[in-house]
């Protein structure tokens, strides 16, 4: 297919990446949507869509074949565990200040083990994004310029949105690391699903580099009776969420 670099500007103006384990029809959905609203995507019609994508299944097969196998991500698999159940528990404070510590520390990690630590995490994700990209190009592994395209879309969202300075996040949900560690955001700033999805595919992004790292499968998890039995009861999560709702 060549180069995404289209959607890598195109996903900046609504404040989302190119994000692994998706499918190009799931994206270019996304996309669509986007061009036919008059503006671009608001953070609510863009939650609406990544639902089904992040979906308890989904989850559940990633969680199995994919955090609990791959080095860096699956020394935080407890986490990881507790973050996506506070998720389908509605909990959505809960599940992103869980979850945002994962993104640092598996940075620090695939830096390390690359040797191209920083002292600073803007700097250690930019240094991880070129020493993987510099990989993959100079190899021509797999789809390469798709793959390089993706990490530069990653890259610049972690960068300018989730790392950036909490006063000059650019869009309304407010998924932002520094605003929400240092309680620079109160309740009414942040709090719903979509801070989850990007922060979990933030973690699948990290688990593709290091799969790269790694020399393992960047295809999409296949779905297990594992899996199966962890989706189910993430939709028992879900259900608990709704009577969590009723009488809180």
């Amino acid at each position: 297919m060549g180069s995404l670099d289209s959607w890598v500007t195109e996903f900046k103006k609504i404040g989302w990446f190119i994000p692994p384990y998706v499918t190009m029809g799931e994206m270019d959905n996304i996309l669509g949507a986007n061009i036919k609203n008059e503006a671009d995507l608001t953070q609510l019609e863009l939650e609406n869509i990544l639902s089904p994508i992040y979906s308890e299944n989904n989850l559940a097969n990633l969680f199995i074949e994919k955090y609990s196998k791959t080095p860096f991500i699956k020394d935080y698999i407890n986490i990881l565990d507790n973050g996506i159940e506070a998720h389908f528990m509605g909990l959505h404070y809960s599940a992103v200040a869980t979850l945002i510590p994962v993104i640092e520390g598996a940075s620090r990690k695939l830096a390390i083990k690359r040797g191209v630590h920083h002292k600073h995490v803007k700097q250690t994700i930019k240094n991880i994004c070129k020493s993987c990209k510099d990989e993959v190009v100079s190899k021509k592994l797999g789809a390469y310029e798709e793959v390089e395209s993706m990490i530069d879309s990653f890259e610049f969202f972690l960068v300018n949105n989730l790392y950036s300075e909490s006063s000059t996040y650019p869009h309304e949900d407010k998924t932002n690391r520094n605003g929400i560690a240092h309680g620079s955001f109160d309740d009414s700033d942040y709090g719903t699903a979509i801070n989850f999805y990007k922060t979990i595919a933030a973690i699948n992004s990290l688990c593709f580099l290091a799969a790269i790292d790694a020399g393992l499968s960047w295809f999409p998890p296949k779905g297990s009776e594992e899996a199966y039995k962890k989706a189910m009861y993430h939709s028992l999560c879900n259900k608990f969420s709704t009577l969590r709702v009723q009488h809180s």
